[in-house]
């Protein structure tokens, strides 16, 4: 009698050569993606064309041969009215049809569309191309540093280069190694404890928050409502935004932290306002041209800057605060510190319509993280960055690719059209990635 062999069976552990040829595949198509963002660190006109959106230029359009949803249609009509909104501004001012604001939003739709043809809804591909981006912020600021400041110390480049776009990258190393979300979540609040000690305490106030919005989602599992988590959410926000400050002003992160927080206590600056003192200004700007905006902060009258003032000391600024230089640069330029109230302000109600949206889908994304699995936390830590951005940052390098990644992460979620290729392409979160968030 001959006895028979079974066939080898592939070790528990191991891998199936197919399985090994498929996961071999992903390795390189995701470092191909990540070398595809991270031409966004070839600058090629100021913060609005670089050589990513050159390659996003060129995928275009292959976007009409695929079956778009709505989200992306959405998307891209509000793009439209806002370029359109300042072009019309543009004309109304006097200001170039080439200058950078009047073409940002523009920008931003190639981006938009060239990061959902590369893509789709796949969120491997998706985060891959969002990490490539942060390496090629990090290149940027390498190489060509930043205008009108001198990045001397690690501190200067951790607060104004590398912190949002190294806290990308971290996070996708820790999906890579299959780091459960709960374990990411852990990761940024160190990374805010670090932000803290170099004196970039709202990357601190972001990464905390992140951190929160992830960590009672994992604690919660499903058996407290999510409005219910939001409000915790919001409770430990108010919280933090009593300690950090607390923390700063008691010295234990620093001198210069703690410097700075008193004298932004000095000014009488309301905390909603993030210790930003350019919104006054940037209201009266709106409400004195509301529809087409003034086509350039610079084109502000004395009277708008008046009125700034006078709203200014109405909400509890410092009467004796040096306006003037709060609200212009070292090069004389007027700063209006805000994406959303400088497009309001410049572009008219029309080129605000798209920031105001971003600020939606970024809270729709908080609010449906756990859609996003593994992912989670990229999703959330993009989301809560380009809302602070949005709300108290001006305009700079790549800001345009975050805000457009961003769209892209609310578009591979939500109002998806059945059937279309992209929604297809990873269309659902697959059970390793459920788990990860039990």
């Amino acid at each position: 009698m001959t006895a028979t062999l079974d066939p080898p069976k592939p070790a528990a552990t191991g891998l199936t050569f197919e399985a090994r040829r498929a996961l071999g595949k992903r390795v390189i198509s995701s470092g191909l993606l990540i070398m595809l963002g991270a031409t966004s660190g070839l600058q090629v006109m100021g913060f609005t064309v670089t050589g990513f959106s050159g390659l996003c230029l060129l995928v275009a359009p292959a976007l009409f041969l695929t079956a778009t949803s709505r989200g992306d249609r959405l998307i891209i009509a509000l793009s439209t009215v806002a370029f359109a909104g300042f072009i019309v501004s543009s004309q109304i001012n006097d200001l170039s049809f080439f200058d950078e604001r009047v073409i940002q939003w523009a920008s931003f739709a190639i981006y938009f569309v060239g990061i959902t043809v590369i893509a789709g809804r796949d969120l491997e591909r998706l985060f891959s191309l969002a990490a490539g981006v942060a390496l090629g912020s990090c290149l940027y600021y390498l190489t060509q540093g930043l205008p009108f400041a001198s990045l001397s110390t690690f501190e200067d480049l951790w607060k104004y280069a590398f912190a949002p776009y190294v806290t990308l990258i971290g996070l996708y190393v820790l999906v890579r190694m299959k780091v459960p979300v709960q374990i990411q979540a852990v990761f940024l609040v160190l990374l805010a404890g670090a932000s803290l000690v170099l004196n970039f305490r709202s990357h601190a106030l972001v990464c905390l928050g992140s951190a929160a919005i992830l960590l009672v989602t994992w604690l919660a599992r499903e058996n407290i409502s999510r409005f219910t988590q939001f409000l915790i959410v919001a409770g430990v926000g108010a919280g933090l935004g009593t300690l950090i400050p607390a923390i700063a002003r008691s010295g234990i992160a620093g001198e210069a932290v703690k410097a700075k927080t008193e004298l932004q206590d000095s000014t009488g600056v309301p905390a909603i306002l993030a210790g930003r003192t350019e919104s006054p200004l940037s209201i009266a700007a709106i409400i004195d041209k509301p529809i087409f905006g003034w086509g350039s902060a610079d084109n502000l009258t004395t009277e708008v800057f008046a009125r700034g003032e006078e709203f200014a000391i109405a909400i509890g600024f410092d009467p004796n605060l040096p306006f003037y230089g709060f609200w212009h640069l070292a090069n004389g330029a007027t700063s209006l510190h805000s994406v959303l109230f400088s497009s309001w302000a410049e572009g008219g109600v029309f080129a605000a319509v798209l920031p105001v949206f971003l600020l939606i889908a970024a809270l729709t994304v908080l609010w449906n993280s756990p859609r996003y699995g593994i992912w989670a936390a990229m999703a959330v830590q993009i989301s809560v960055q380009a809302g602070w951005d949005l709300l108290f940052s001006p305009m700079s390098y790549n800001l345009l690719a975050a805000f457009a990644l961003l769209a892209a992460v609310f578009a591979s979620r939500h109002l998806t059209t059945p059937g279309s290729r992209r929604s297809r392409d990873s269309g659902s979160v697959s059970e390793t990635e459920e788990v990860a968030l039990r």
